[in-house]
């Protein structure tokens, strides 16, 4: 640690919020869907069992990828395919695919499925861009996948990512239960037509489905977690919401901060990935306020060795932007865990 590491970190920090300020606008700040009922979606059942919550499917959607760019390294193909989950608002129920296909085209190439992280806006897609031709100077395909409520899925009239995570329970849930519907749904896509290793890279939010799709679908082959949530209940307790979920509980309520339930479907900390650890690459970072280094050792204690975790003097943005210490491990990770050819 030193202290121009943390200058840098508490610079990324205040551009983040800066940032988020621009992203919201005037945008109202909770959205209500009192009246929206997802029971159908997320049943009671569902909700109990992670194994009936997280439908294991090999089905593979119908769609055409069609070439919109030519960039150095890789041809960009752009395509949709319809929502496993048909929610309330039309926009959200169609899953958009941006593909970076490697030059020249060949089967049996690993490919990276990239998640965005919880309010990435599509003006902020060039980092992630630049994530992608990275991969392909190392020899894998890519795939930007738009998670449920962002970007072109985002309702009229909200910001990128305002309806993914909100007070109520079964909302938020349905909206990590599409999340991994959807991801599962292009991983199959790409299984079917002949991709070689799949894996999923996730930021933030991202990240955190990235473990959560590691620890319960059989389909993923690697995975590249960066500043993951791995204690959804320690998150929960500094949200925007967290003072209306302790009046609520005051109250006699059960919410997001104590539901048993919970735990068990988002945080990481309660799960284990189906596949070896050593194909699980974790950064993370020492300054991070979101998801304190102690909540990230307690994931390593339930998971066992984890010879891919990363530790950076960094906070929660620059642990992944710009941080070329972890580029440099990741690059390792890849050739030492993937092996392009």
């Amino acid at each position: 640690m030193s202290a121009f590491d943390k200058f840098v970190t508490d610079v990324f920090d205040a551009i983040a919020r800066v940032a988020g300020q621009l992203t919201s606008g005037d945008a109202p700040e909770a959205p209500d869907v009192s009246r929206i009922d997802v029971t159908g979606l997320v049943p009671d059942e569902a909700i109990g069992d992670p194994r009936a919550f997280f439908r294991v499917s090999d089905a593979a959607p119908d769609m055409d990828l069609k070439l919109t760019r030519k960039l150095p390294l890789a041809d960009v193909l752009e395509g949709s395919f319809p929502s496993s989950m048909h929610t309330h608002f039309p926009e959200n129920n169609t899953v958009y695919v941006k593909h970076f296909r490697c030059r020249p085209a060949r089967r049996g190439r690993p490919v990276v499925v990239v998640l965005n992280g919880l309010h990435v806006d599509k003006a902020f897609d060039f980092y992630f861009e630049w994530w992608c031709l990275r991969f392909a100077a190392w020899g894998m395909d890519s795939a930007m996948v738009t998670l449920p409520y962002s970007q072109a899925r985002t309702p009229e009239g909200a910001f990128s990512g305002q309806y993914m995570i909100l007070s109520d329970t079964r909302w938020t849930l349905c909206t990590v239960r599409q999340s991994f519907e959807d991801v599962q749904q292009y991983v199959n896509r790409l299984k079917a037509d002949g991709a070689g290793p799949v894996g999923l890279f996730g930021v933030s939010y991202g990240g955190m489905l990235t473990g959560i799709y590691l620890c319960n679908a059989p389909s993923a082959d690697f995975g590249i977690l960066c500043m993951p949530p791995v204690d959804i209940q320690d998150i929960f307790s500094k949200w925007d919401f967290a003072d209306e979920l302790r009046a609520r509980e005051a109250a006699g309520e059960t919410t997001l901060l104590t539901d048993p339930r919970v735990p068990p479907l988002m945080s990481l900390c309660s799960m284990t990935p189906r596949i070896p650890n050593r194909k699980v690459f974790l950064a993370a970072g020492e300054f991070d306020h979101l998801v304190p280094p102690e909540t990230v050792e307690r994931t390593r204690r339930r998971w066992g060795a984890t010879p891919w975790l990363r530790m950076y003097p960094t906070g929660h943005i620059n642990t992944f932007a710009l941080n070329f210490r972890m580029i440099a491990d990741l690059h390792r990770f890849v050739k030492t865990e993937i092996k392009p050819r």
